[in-house]
């Protein structure tokens, strides 16, 4: 919470920070902080709805005015209002993404251009813009978030004693409000004074080149896309420094700033994995010959840590069991691990490694071909329609009403004037889970930690009310263990009860999800697919004799091409030394790469406090 109330500290300090957003889970008090910044710069607060409409919030043609004058006539939108002072969305992530874009753009650029159903217009707006959002309902893609200059999370208190003190605030303010706000009159006059303070030392605000390539370094290492984050961060560095009473920019204002301006904007943080050592040439020769077929998995194995392979070295272990790795794995139950608040991976993967700039899926809203869904805007129909949009008609015939014959008819709307409404449904999502269930991630209990990752996905995949469905493969087949549901119970007795071990059939996995994904998308037309393949990507087993089971993967993942399937890789392995056939086959599907460790949208912030550090 401190951080949220820094960040609006901060946009009311400097003029040139104008959008901050606020994203915490229900009762957090997000509302509140954004509904009491207009006390303290005693400005208005705008509220804007999330189900607004573009003439709603914009401005859009004065029909009364239009049919007196007999040409077009502008009516003010509710974004005209908030000239001077301060728009506030709450829900912000349920907005229109279209709206949402044209709101930030406007309230950014300080103008707004309206070009609309014969209404040419353009008028200014000193505006700064609040929204908050509760990110476990749904997210807002990286390119609206990056419109916003700070975000801050409001955390909700964990601790009895804040709990108790919130409640006891809230009793006495119901008993006596008058009596409760003189109370904090002090505080208030105080934190006033502060900021007009600050207001006034900020033009005097200085800040060094160097700590200018700080704060661009910083924005590299979280691989944030364009300047605005670094803009962002030297606007919010000298608020800071002015809120703290100096003319002077100092490292642990930058270093504070980057957490407001860095978290949403973070893409990536990864260093490249260090190349396995070569074997010595001896050694090669015998990996050249053909392995045995009990040594297959044995190559499975994570390698060790360069602790546990320095100890093995001075210190050989003594001879395993005459027991094949394998068997020891085999039909292995693993509990399932710890479950955290995704990212959005099926919309702004980390790292897109597809070779073509093919549209990223989402689940998003779709133009309805029948009269079903709401309705979002207008056109000229093509042919006949049976969807007539009266508003959108009447505005388009309301400019040539002096020149028509009434007849007796309050408006004259003739053919040219007919407008049909544009509906829009959320667009149905199925997610196909495939697992690799295979011993090479019963090393270390590393499937402990796929099975949280995996009910995860689960969960944020039934908040959306999307259909989930989960193939798991191991020894020499893929099974369907759960065929898509919105039944996140029934997904969660699957994953629980399913077994660990055998070789990873990954080629043959890929068929099996071809042919049955193919055949899904035919049977559900318009709706958007996903498959997202869990492993490690080291495959042990050729469908012919005396291939590569991985060049053979590679090949087959170059020829898929399912309809309406968008395919996500999430690399399961772990260890010092990293392997990158997950990465190898998400760009031969043209898909989407994640890490497991990357899929917690809580550890964003820990990689960002990480890096200033």
């Amino acid at each position: 919470m401190e951080d949220a109330k820094r960040a609006m500290q901060c946009m009311l300090v400097n003029p040139n920070i104008r959008t901050v957003m606020i994203r915490g889970g229900q009762g957090s008090a997000k509302t509140v902080l954004a509904r009491s910044v207009g006390r303290i710069c005693g400005k208005n607060i705008i509220n804007v709805p999330v189900n607004v409409s573009e003439e709603q919030l914009f401005g859009g043609m004065d029909i009364d005015a239009t049919i007196k004058e007999g040409k077009a006539v502008m009516q003010p939108g509710l974004l005209s209002r908030a000239d001077g002072n301060i728009v506030y969305v709450d829900d912000v992530n349920l907005m229109d993404q279209r709206i949402l874009m044209s709101l930030l753009n406007s309230v950014i650029e300080g103008r707004v251009v309206l070009e609309r159903e014969g209404v040419s217009a353009e008028y200014t707006v000193d505006t700064m813009l609040i929204a908050t959002m509760n990110p476990n309902d749904s997210d807002v893609s990286s390119h609206v978030l990056d419109r916003f200059d700070l975000c801050a999370y409001a955390a909700f208190p964990q601790e009895d004693d804040r709990k108790a003190e919130i409640l006891r605030r809230n009793m006495d303010f119901q008993k006596d409000p008058a009596s409760f706000v003189s109370l904090y009159k002090e505080e208030e006059d105080q934190l006033i004074s502060n900021i007009v303070r600050a207001q006034k030392i900020l033009p005097l605000v200085s800040m060094s080149d160097d700590l200018m390539g700080v704060s661009v370094e910083l924005a590299m290492k979280v691989l944030a896309d364009g300047y605005r984050g670094d803009i962002c961060m030297v606007n919010t560095a000298k608020a800071l420094a002015a809120l703290n009473g100096r003319d002077e920019v100092m490292k642990k204002d930058v270093e504070e700033a980057a957490m407001l301006c860095l978290a949403h904007r973070r893409n990536y943080v990864q260093e490249p994995p260090p190349q396995p050592p070569e074997p010595p040439e001896e050694e090669q020769d015998d990996q050249d010959e053909e392995p045995p077929e009990d040594q297959d998995q044995n190559d499975q194995q994570e390698p060790e840590p360069p602790e546990e392979q320095d100890d093995r070295q001075q210190d050989p272990p003594p001879e395993p069991p005459d027991m094949d790795f394998q068997q020891l794995l085999d039909d292995m139950v693993f509990e399932i691990g710890e479950q955290f608040r995704v990212v959005d991976y099926l919309n702004d993967g980390p790292r897109k490694v597809s070779k073509t700039s093919a549209k990223k899926g989402r689940r998003m809203m779709v133009e309805s071909s029948d009269s079903s869904g709401r309705y979002a805007r207008s056109r000229i129909p093509v042919d006949k329609t049976h969807d007539i949009a009266f508003d959108a008609t009447v505005r388009a015939a309301a400019p040539f009403q002096k020149g028509r014959e009434h007849e007796g008819l309050t408006i004259n709307i003739q053919k040219q004037d007919i407008r049909e409404k544009v509906r829009e449904m959320r667009a149905g999502c199925t997610i196909l889970f495939l697992v690799d269930a295979s011993g090479s991630l019963g090393v270390r209990k590393r499937m402990t930690a796929v099975k949280g990752a995996v009910l995860s996905m689960l969960r944020d995949s039934y908040v959306k009310r999307d259909r989930i469905g989960m193939m798991a493969f191991r020894r020499d087949s893929a099974e369907l263990v759960l065929p898509p549901t919105r039944s996140v119970e029934y997904s969660y007795r699957k994953l629980e009860e399913m077994p660990t071990g055998g070789k990873t059939p990954l080629a043959q996995a890929l068929i099996t999800v071809n042919d049955y994904m193919t055949s899904y998308s035919r049977s559900h037309v318009g709706e958007m697919c996903y498959i997202v393949i869990i492993t490690d990507g080291r495959a042990n087993v050729a469908l012919s004799e005396g291939a590569n089971a991985n060049d053979e993967v590679l090949k087959l993942a170059e020829d898929m091409a399912i309809p309406q399937v968008k395919w996500i890789v999430i690399d399961a392995s772990a260890g010092f030394i990293r392997f990158d056939n997950a990465e190898k086959l998400a760009q031969a599907l043209e898909g989407t790469y994640f890490r497991l460790e990357d899929l917690n949208a809580d550890r964003l912030a820990e990689s960002v406090r990480a890096v200033i550090r």
